[in-house]
């Protein structure tokens, strides 16, 4: 009786989910869709560091031995509340044929894993990638581009990452955590940064950044926004973060500098006098958290993240793990030409050797994105895969490159770099395996062709929100694209 009263109140609130982003359909709000799911990793990244830890909560519903993610019920529903609002989609562009080619060849993965008799729960468990990628994917490519910034919603999301990444930087660097059994939201460890969080406050940050350069002259405050983002990677403890930090990085120096000099440089808005107080800044800040509480207390000054640095590279349980990584590829490679071109399936699990408990372990992934592509889906898998991500990356490039919309353009550039970053995370962790990384990869994803479909419409010229209070929300004042 109780199951069926709680399928009963489940059905209620699911029905009322949709009834609410066919509101945001028809009321010309759907960007919210997205931006709130992606607000909700933010959220429950916060609160939980680690996603394979989170207890049964509003992040984590389910019962017995059930197991749902927040992101694959939001994604569903929604995808269902935009089919009842705008019925089916008309046309499908390449990018996104290509993107689709790979969801059905995951399904086809799918298949193949219950015919190989592969784990059944890890199986199911992979195939969600369907849902986080592809469904992802959908609901941010269907939203016009210009919805981002019209009601300042992507500067929002941004200001609650720098609300967050500044709260659990505080709280970790002063090692306080807490611990509660709050009904519906127990708290476990909160007050750590961990690698799936850092990297969503990194990948939101540069996207409003890099907008906010392109929309006007960049206020110091602004600038000093970026400093609790960046922090967050260094306390995360990952090396897979630093790689994704790098890289981002890279991208969209390279794209600036290298090439069209006289064209794409322009967009932003960069004055020598805003780089020198903002280097000033930064070291006003290091002499406040370094010297100032050393003088105080009359001991030598001591750099807060000197031990994070030390951690990262000079650590014996860092050493073990790049040998488990090492064990792991060797393990996948002698499997891979077993099955070179329709993989074993989703769900296939191997052993290896451990170095730091030194057992043979079983597990589902190889910490490589190139390996676990081949492995369970083949090389038509690693094919479709990357093919699909070439399409993306190489419209993104060229909206950077012509769109007539400086900020368009901007926001275009920074997903690359975040997909780039995202995938170059993909070399170090298990990124199809992580759910966070892959919404997070699936928004990115669609987003970015959302810049790519706006280069078509000709109609009238897109305005944009100049000038910007806060961690960079836009307060009014417009100017023509």
């Amino acid at each position: 009786m109780l199951i069926l009263l709680g399928g009963i109140v489940g059905l209620g609130v699911a029905a009322a989910i949709v009834a609410l982003f066919v509101r945001w359909e028809r009321e010309g709000k759907e960007q919210l869709v997205p931006l709130v799911l992606l607000g909700l990793l933010v959220l429950e990244g916060t609160i939980y560091n680690d996603p394979n830890v989170i207890p049964r909560s509003i992040f984590h519903p389910g019962s017995g031995s059930t197991q749902l993610r927040l992101p694959e019920i939001y994604i569903t529903l929604a995808l269902i509340a935009r089919l009842i609002a705008r019925g089916r989609p008309k046309r499908i562009g390449l990018p996104a044929g290509l993107w689709l080619a790979f969801a059905a060849w995951m399904f086809v993965g799918l298949i193949e894993g219950k015919l190989y008799h592969n784990s059944f729960s890890q199986d199911i468990y992979e195939a969600k990638d369907i849902i986080y990628i592809t469904g992802a994917y959908a609901l941010a490519a269907g939203v016009p581009i210009r919805k981002y910034f019209e009601r300042n919603d992507l500067f929002r999301l941004g200001t609650l990452c720098i609300i967050c990444a500044s709260l659990l930087d505080l709280m970790t660097l002063a090692k306080v955590t807490v611990n509660t059994n709050l009904p519906g939201l127990p708290l476990q460890d909160f007050g750590t940064v961990g690698a799936e969080t850092a990297a969503l406050f990194l990948a939101i940050g540069t996207a409003c950044f890099l907008t906010r350069m392109a929309s006007g002259p960049v206020p110091l405050r602004h600038v000093l926004t970026l400093i609790p983002l960046v922090v967050s990677v260094v306390l995360a403890n990952q090396r897979a973060v630093l790689v994704n930090l790098a890289v981002v990085i890279l991208v969209v120096l390279v794209a600036v500098f290298v090439g069209h000099w006289q064209g794409p440089l322009r967009r932003f808005h960069v004055r020598s006098g805003q780089v020198v107080l903002a280097v000033l800044a930064v070291v006003a800040v290091g002499i406040a958290v370094v010297v100032v509480p050393a003088a105080v207390d009359r001991r030598p000054a001591q750099i807060p993240l000197a031990s994070s640095y030390q951690n990262l590279f000079h650590n014996q349980a860092k050493a073990e793990s790049a040998q488990d990584r090492l064990n792991l590829a060797a393990e996948a490679e002698h499997l891979i030409p077993q099955h070179l071109l329709v993989g074993w399936g989703l769900g296939i699990e191997f052993p290896y050797y451990e170095v730091g408990t030194r057992t043979v372990v079983t597990i589902a992934y190889a910490h490589n994105l190139l390996l676990d592509l081949w492995l369970r889906l083949g090389l038509i898998g690693v094919v479709s895969f990357f093919v699909a991500l070439w399409g993306s990356v190489a419209g993104g490039l060229r909206v950077w490159r012509r769109h007539r919309d400086p900020v368009t353009a901007a926001l275009a550039l920074a997903l690359v770099g975040v997909v780039a970053g995202l995938v170059a995370t993909g070399f170090l962790e298990p990124l199809l395996d992580e759910y966070r990384f892959a919404v997070l990869f699936g928004v990115s994803l669609g987003i970015l062709r959302a810049c790519v479909t706006s280069m078509d419409v000709r109609p009238r010229a897109l305005t944009w929100n100049s000038e910007a209070g806060g961690a960079g929300i836009p307060t009014g004042r417009t100017r023509r694209a």
